[in-house]
């Protein structure tokens, strides 16, 4: 018995904690009516060995007192049967109210999160969509954005081409007609060389160098521009790379939520008939329970309720009605027990009743101690009817309990039917979630074909800007050499203009000077004419009056000889006023002459505004101090006149157009 006690403490404690404190109570009561039971039972089998020797001296009142004593044991055993039955009946169905309840609430649980798991698969779906749309998007505004840089680029380059072809060209005709007036320039002037260098040639060489510079930054901004340009090409296929990428992990997501989705519904699917065929089994194994059992049914319904949950119906459910039948068995055998050993204590008393004539005493002294029993045994058992009556009652309650989980678990049938129509409804939400699934999976298919054949143009167009590339780097050398040719000829035509500006600043010296020389002694002859003029002037009123007076006056010859010596006299002074104009007509044919040169040099771009302009030795002839005064001015000034000139003749025009044209591809950069 101690054994069995064990087992079921070690059974009780293998159980969950809660059920071992609810039912430590009924199983502590149990056990201690069983220990009386078991006292009780052999109580009167141990008068039953005594019996014999009480027999000849003993009264009919103690057999009824020994049949009453029968009859309330096997009553108070069959009511602490009946109340340990109907004990273990309130805790099953009070376990079958609490599973049912559970299972309920699993169901609720269940059909919420499977509710949640597909609310979450369609805001999944719709966040895909949404992100295959803006990846569709992103792709469109990728190849615009890479055709439109390509037809930028395209553009940019056939541009700066007809422009650096329309510059050189434009550059060459500009250093073709400086060099054709530099030479008609040359043949024109007095070929005078000298060796003097201006400080001027330095600034000149130095804006040139500048020049150079600025054109090598140009070129390496271009270089620089275009390795951007190929960054961003190479970005924006990463872009697309990683798009298709991003898109094929959304499909893998896709398809992951799809089979768990296909997994909770054969879960869902296998959930309800296995809770179909353990409700049957519930109620067999409740009508075959017992009353010393109840522990092991306990462990029972927990064995049940993990094979509920692990879904292993089979073999678990064998394990736990063998464990029962070994437990039927157990009981049997040690009820077995007392039986045979009261048997052969009877044979001994029997054996012994002659001899033990001397201990009535003592067996008085027991029976009286038998009465005591017998009173307390009925005390008990009035404790016990009153305790029957509170199990009565607490049945009763147990009973309405009972009533309302059935009406509960009707209510709880009646939802795991709506859930089983939401079941469907989600099924059938499913089902339209696959078939749009498996439209944006032949959608993506698509995206993916397009994607590839966006690769390909993008292959393509690497393709092409690698042509791109050599031509640019075959222009950029056709620019450095035409650069190279460019600044030879420019330092070739500066040297000849330097030694040409040497030369003509030289002449153009002298020939002031000789001007100068020139206007002071046509000054004189002007002065010297002017007299002459006057006094031909004088002569010819006197030849016009000798003449008159030799008219009226013919006959004085005195008078005729003076007279023609006076006209003598009148026609040498007019031989040598005739000479002298001979001579200043000579001198103004000279002057004309150089006046024409002074004119020709004017249109040359250095001489336009010089000294010697026609326009002011018309103004000298009329204004000598004027004259002077420029003279002073220019022989004061000379560096200014040189720089004026410099700047005014055909480097001046040449630098401006040089600057513009760089500020002209600054602004096209």
């Amino acid at each position: 018995m101690e054994k069995r006690k064990w087992l079921w403490k070690r059974k009780s404690s293998e159980r969950s904690p809660g059920e071992s404190e609810s039912s430590g109570s009924f199983s502590s009561h149990s056990e201690r009516y069983s220990d009386e039971q078991d006292a009780m039972r052999e109580s009167p089998n141990d008068n039953n060995t005594q019996s014999p020797e009480f027999t000849p001296k003993a009264t009919i009142s103690d057999d009824e007192v020994k049949e009453s004593v029968k009859c309330l044991t096997e009553k108070l055993s069959a009511a602490l049967v009946n109340v340990s039955a109907k004990e273990d009946l309130v805790k099953q169905h009070a376990k079958v109210a609490e599973e049912a309840v559970a299972g309920w609430e699993k169901a609720e649980n269940e059909v919420a999160a499977l509710k949640q798991q597909l609310e979450v698969a369609l805001q999944q779906n719709l966040n895909l969509e949404v992100r295959t749309s803006h990846l569709d998007g992103a792709l469109k505004e990728c190849v615009r954005q890479l055709r439109q840089a390509r037809d930028e680029q395209e553009k940019r380059i056939c541009d700066a081409i007809l422009e650096k072809s329309s510059k050189w060209e434009s550059t060459k005709a500009e250093f073709e007609k400086q060099v054709l007036e530099l030479k008609a320039q040359v043949a024109a002037a007095k070929e005078e060389n000298t060796l003097s260098v201006e400080p001027n040639t330095l600034v000149i060489i130095e804006t040139l160098e500048k020049q150079n510079s600025s054109l090598k930054q140009q070129l390496v901004s271009r270089c620089n521009e275009l390795e951007i340009m190929t960054i961003e090409r190479d970005l924006s296929t990463k872009a697309a790379e990683t798009a298709s990428k991003q898109q094929l992990e959304s499909i893998k997501k896709v398809a992951k939520l799809e089979a768990e989705c296909r997994r909770l519904q054969s879960v869902a699917r296998k959930s309800s008939p296995v809770y179909k065929q353990k409700s049957p089994l519930y109620a067999e194994s409740l009508t075959d329970s017992h009353s010393e059992c109840s522990d092991s049914w306990a462990s029972a319904l927990i064995a049940e309720l993990d094979q509920f949950k692990n879904e292993k119906p089979g073999s678990k459910n064998l394990t736990v009605e063998i464990d029962m039948m070994d437990d039927f068995l157990e009981m049997e055998r040690l009820a077995a027990l007392p039986e045979a050993k009261s048997n052969t204590q009877v044979a001994e008393c029997e054996s012994a009743s002659a001899e033990s004539v001397c201990m009535d005493s003592t067996l008085k002294v027991e029976f009286e101690s038998m009465i005591q029993r017998v009173a307390e045994l009925e005390k008990k058992l009035e404790s016990i009817e009153a305790e029957k009556l509170e199990l009565e009652k607490s049945l009763d309650e147990s009973q309405r309990s009972i009533k309302e989980a059935e009406s509960g678990m009707h209510e709880a049938g009646i939802k795991l039917v709506e859930l089983q129509k939401e079941l469907n409804a989600v099924n059938e939400a499913k089902e339209l979630l696959e078939s749009q699934l498996i439209g944006m999976e032949v959608e993506s298919r698509t995206l993916s074909s397009s994607v590839e054949s966006f690769k390909a143009e993008i292959e393509k167009e690497r393709t092409i800007s690698a042509e791109l590339r050599v031509k640019c780097q075959e222009l950029e050398n056709e620019l450095t050499r035409k650069i190279q040719e460019a600044e030879v000829r420019e330092n070739e035509a500066k040297e000849l203009l330097e030694s040409q500006l040497i030369g003509m600043e030289v002449e153009s010296r002298t020939m002031s000077a000789n001007i100068d020389s020139l206007k002071s002694e046509l000054e004189k002859e002007r002065t010297l004419s002017a007299e002459l003029r006057i006094k031909c002037q004088e002569l010819e009123n006197e030849l016009t009056r000798t003449i008159q007076e030799t008219e009226l006056h013919a006959n004085a010859n005195g008078e005729l000889k003076l007279k023609q010596e006076d006209l003598a006299v009148a026609a040498d002074k007019l031989a040598e006023c005739q000479k002298t104009i001979a001579s200043l007509g000579k001198q103004l044919q000279s002057l004309a002459t150089l006046e024409d040169f002074l004119i020709d040099t004017s249109n040359i771009p250095g001489f336009s505004r010089g000294p010697l302009a026609s326009g002011d030795i018309r103004k000298c002839e009329s204004d000598p101090s004027r004259l002077s005064r420029e003279n002073g001015s220019n022989e004061e000034s000379p560096v200014d006149h040189v720089t004026s000139a410099k700047s005014r003749n055909g480097f001046g025009r040449f630098f401006s157009r040089s600057k513009s044209v760089v500020e002209l591809g600054h602004h096209q950069d």
